[in-house]
C-alpha cells in the first residue's frame, strides 16, 4: 500500500522543523521544499542568505512556473511513499498543492501558527544563513504571504498553535498525528 500524504504549512519560524522533526521520529519521510530551493541557490553559487534564497525561489517560479518547487520533489516523494508515509515541509502556494494533488488524490494539510513576534526572535536564535534580521523577516514575510499562504492555510485538515516551549510544540504534534492517524 503506498503511503500517505502530510502537507506541513505555515509561515517562516513558526515551527515547521520541530514538527518535522517528531513526524521523523513516528517514522514518516520527511521532504522539505525549502531544501530544493535551497539546493538551487548552492547550485547558482550563491551564498544562503535571505535574499538569495528568496530571490531564488521567485527566480524558479517565474523561469519555470508556480509549481516548480514541487515539481522537483515529486521523484522522492513517489520513492519515498512506496515505503513510509510522508510530511512534506513548508508548502506555500495553493498552486503547488494543486500540482501535488494531481499527482497524489489524498493529501492531508497540517496548519502551523504562531505571532510574528515570537517567529522573529525564533528565527533570530534559529541562526540560518536565510534568516537574516527584522528587515529581512519583514520581506520574507510579505514574500511568502503574497504566495497565497493563507489560502493554503486556509484548507487545513488541522492546525497547531505554537504559543510554548518546543517540548509543548512536540506534544501537540504528537496529539495531531495521532489524531490525523499517522
Amino acid at each position: 500500500m503506498p503511503g500517505r500524504v502530510i502537507v506541513l504549512c505555515g509561515p517562516p519560524g513558526s515551527g515547521k522543523g520541530v514538527v518535522a522533526g517528531r513526524a521523523a521520529v513516528r517514522g514518516l519521510t520527511v521532504l522539505s521544499l525549502g531544501d530544493v530551493v535551497r539546493a538551487e541557490t548552492a547550485d547558482r553559487g550563491l551564498p544562503e542568505t535571505t535574499e538569495n534564497v528568496g530571490q531564488t525561489a521567485l527566480s524558479m517560479r517565474e523561469e519555470q512556473g508556480e509549481t516548480i518547487v514541487v515539481d522537483r520533489l515529486m521523484p522522492s516523494l513517489s520513492e519515498a511513499m512506496e515505503s513510509s508515509d510522508v510530511l512534506i515541509d513548508g508548502m506555500r502556494q495553493t498552486e503547488e498543492l494543486e500540482r501535488l494533488r494531481e499527482h497524489i488524490g489524498d493529501v492531508t494539510i497540517v496548519a502551523l501558527t504562531a505571532s510574528a513576534q515570537a517567529r522573529e526572535g525564533w528565527l533570530a536564535e534559529r541562526g540560518r544563513g536565510e534568516d537574516g534580521g527584522e528587515e529581512e523577516f519583514a520581506v520574507r514575510e510579505e514574500r511568502e504571504w503574497n504566495w497565497s499562504l493563507e489560502h493554503l492555510m486556509a484548507q487545513a485538515h488541522a492546525i497547531i498553535l505554537n504559543e510554548g516551549s518546543v517540548e509543548e510544540l512536540g506534544d501537540r504534534t504528537d496529539m495531531i498525528l495521532e489524531t490525523l492517524g499517522f
